[in-house]
């Protein structure tokens, strides 16, 4: 491993140690495409975001905008002037989920795009938030009285209810139905998450599991306490081989799960062990 991805490590490490609202999700994004792209320099890719920051910043003019003048004014700038897009083509490339390509190619998933927009909101002091949307993120913008969803993939354009109801039965089925629970504020670390488990499904499917090792690994390094990304490391390495190193993962996800009571995840995990170890004997 070379110095820059040790730096990498530990600052992704550092960041999975912090509070979550002492997550800077724009940077960690950064810094987890750079794991797959350790040639580049973030260095132009944070100016860049400091550009788009003070861009919408003179746009926006008073500080208390109204909640649809504030959204007009990070989509015109995100989507309008900086021309940043959803990849509907290629949604599946594997560039669409990491932060520096997109910046590069101007165009990207809706969670990567989600967090050029959350990025921007935060240092502007405004009042916004992913949510916990199936299969198609989008964001939450709050003001005094008043709030607006938004969808970056689609330029930021506001979604109403009959919207959110038409996206969700788009990804679920006919008979879904819009629930609170999908409506619901996630923090920065699973946003962070989503991003990289785009990469990890895509791994897995296309039978890349060294790879998938790899993102499972640095999802840990952000969200140490989680213990089913545990479980999946165990069945990477049992996958690869390693039947020492997927009997700890398997170990450490029963201490996790047991300690905040998931004790569905701990059952598999102890099953697991159980079946590894008949297998070691």
């Amino acid at each position: 491993m070379g110095n820059m991805q040790q730096s990498f490590e530990r600052e992704l490490r550092a960041a999975g140690e912090a509070p979550d609202a002492d997550i800077d999700i724009a940077d960690v994004a950064l810094m987890l495409a750079a794991c797959d792209r350790p040639d580049i320099s973030l260095a132009p890719y944070r100016a860049h975001l400091d550009e788009l920051t003070a861009a919408a910043h003179n746009a926006l003019g008073q500080k208390d905008a109204p909640v649809h003048v504030a959204a007009g004014v990070l989509s015109g700038v995100i989507a309008g002037r900086y021309r940043y897009l959803g990849d509907a083509e290629t949604y599946d490339d594997p560039k669409n989920a990491n932060l520096a390509h997109v910046i590069d190619r101007r165009k990207g998933l809706p969670v990567t795009l989600g967090i050029l927009y959350l990025h921007i909101a935060r240092k502007l002091g405004l009042d916004m938030a992913g949510l916990n949307f199936p299969g198609h993120f989008v964001l939450r913008l709050s003001g005094p009285g008043e709030a607006l969803v938004i969808d970056p993939f689609n330029g930021g354009q506001p979604l109403s209810a009959a919207d959110l109801l038409a996206l969700i039965r788009s990804v679920e089925g006919p008979q879904a139905r819009l629930t609170p629970e999908a409506c619901e504020a996630v923090g920065t670390r699973d946003i962070l998450l989503r991003l990289e488990n785009n990469i990890l499904s895509r791994a897995i499917r296309g039978g890349e599991f060294a790879r998938a090792r790899e993102v499972v690994t640095r999802m840990i390094w952000l969200a140490p306490q989680r213990a089913g990304l545990r479980f999946e490391l165990g069945r990477l390495e049992v996958h690869a081989g390693h039947m020492g190193a997927a009997a700890d993962a398997f170990a450490t996800c029963v201490d996790l799960a047991t300690g905040i009571g998931e004790t569905r995840i701990a059952g598999m995990a102890e099953e697991a062990l159980r079946q590894l170890k008949t297998r070691l004997n």
